[in-house]
């Protein structure tokens, strides 16, 4: 087995699972710990409001089907997905270049999937294996980024949403970001800058980072249960918080005068039948992931352009990883060759030319790691030195 092959991203996602099936698993495990502790050497979990991925270090002889069981996902093709070898490094990349994103190009996902690894690194749930996927992931996507502009700085999720409210409301609307998580600190600040110019509530139990938010975007802070209550009275309410059916439809007959509610959350934060029956637009994550679509397809062109970087700055990753890893292997052809040559040449032009003749051998060499294991390259050698 190549060492990339023992690589495995087991994972849910909105699109693929559902929004109930990704809050479960992100219930389940908490972080990197809960799921190393399942039997894998490494284990590093990218949790965000459209996805819950486990990137592991498979044991000796293990597979990605055994690691889907043991995640609790079983042999259902429509519950997640996996990926192994170069195949997980490649999606691991395009989820931080957020080519997998609901809205391609947004700000956050790259911060989130660097978090991710950092935390595992702390808790020593990342090794040698998911060291490399990570940091090669996040050069390819900052690649990505660099050269193919897919959206403005500050993109977000609710950057789809957006256009979907504002025809509801009016300049100097009363609206409600309940969270001053990253999600709610994004949206808060596309509200700020809206031409709306909202009278903005930052909605949250802790006053002091409550506080911090709403001065950071000119807003004003309130209590979430005064804001449950009705103390206020909100033309919107964004939700962005981790707490299922936060608007219920007790909630919800508090907020009288109520036009249209955006809901983030994982899990969903609003009974949409609740809503909708009281006349309540609801903008949930279906209605997300097709405004998401949609920009995907106007886009489609600097999309492809993105994909191609991607997979450049991914093969170059791999080669340079190969050539890590058969380094000594490289290090004996050149070695070679300079017994070759001989003393036929001063030391300094013998040592070049073994390096010029080494030049399209090392590809070869380079090539047979790649495809099938570091093994296989040294054999290769061994078999030739013996001739």
């Amino acid at each position: 087995m190549r060492p990339v092959d023992r690589l495995a991203l087991i994972g849910v996602s909105q699109a693929r699972g559902g929004v109930d099936a990704l809050a479960a698993l992100q219930a389940r495990f908490p972080d990197a710990r809960t799921v190393r502790d399942l039997g894998f050497d490494e284990a590093v979990t990218v949790a965000t409001c459209n996805r819950f991925e486990a990137v592991v270090a498979l044991p000796e002889g293990g597979d990605c089907r055994q690691a889907r069981h043991v995640l609790g996902l079983g042999d259902d093709p429509g519950a997640g997905y996996a990926f192994r070898g170069e195949g997980a490094l490649e999606h691991l990349a395009r989820v931080a270049a957020s080519l997998e994103s609901v809205n391609p190009g947004e700000d956050q996902v790259m911060r989130q999937v660097r978090g991710a690894y950092g935390a595992a690194q702390v808790t020593g749930c990342a090794g040698p294996l998911t060291t490399f996927a990570f940091e090669s992931a996040l050069r390819v996507a900052k690649s990505v980024r660099r050269e193919v502009k897919l959206a403005p700085l500050n993109t977000s999720l609710f950057s789809l949403a957006l256009p979907l409210i504002e025809p509801v409301l009016s300049t100097g609307s009363a609206v409600a970001v309940v969270g001053a998580g990253e999600m709610g600190s994004s949206a808060a600040r596309a509200l700020a800058r809206s031409e709306l110019a909202p009278r903005l509530f930052v909605v949250n139990r802790d006053p002091q980072r409550g506080r911090a938010v709403a001065e950071r975007h000119g807003a004003n802070w309130l209590h979430l249960d005064d804001c449950l209550a009705g103390s206020v009275s909100f033309d919107a309410v964004v939700c962005a918080t981790p707490r299922a059916a936060l608007l219920d439809a007790t909630a919800l007959d508090r907020l009288a005068g109520l036009k249209v509610v955006v809901d983030l959350g994982v899990p969903r934060n609003v009974d949409e039948r609740a809503a909708r029956s009281r006349g309540v637009q609801v903008v949930g994550h279906e209605e997300l992931r097709a405004a998401g679509q949609h920009r995907r397809e106007r886009i489609a062109e600097r999309l492809a352009e993105a994909e191609a970087v991607l997979l450049r700055e991914l093969d170059s990753a791999l080669d340079a990883w190969t050539d890590r890893q058969i380094a000594p292997t490289i290090r004996r052809l050149r070695d070679l060759y300079r017994d070759t040559i001989g003393d036929a040449l001063p030391e300094d032009e013998a040592a070049a030319m073994a390096h010029r003749f080494a030049h399209v051998p090392v590809k070869g060499l380079r090539a047979l790691a790649r495809r099938y294991g570091v093994e296989a390259a040294t054999t290769f050698l061994e078999t030739v030195e013996s001739l």
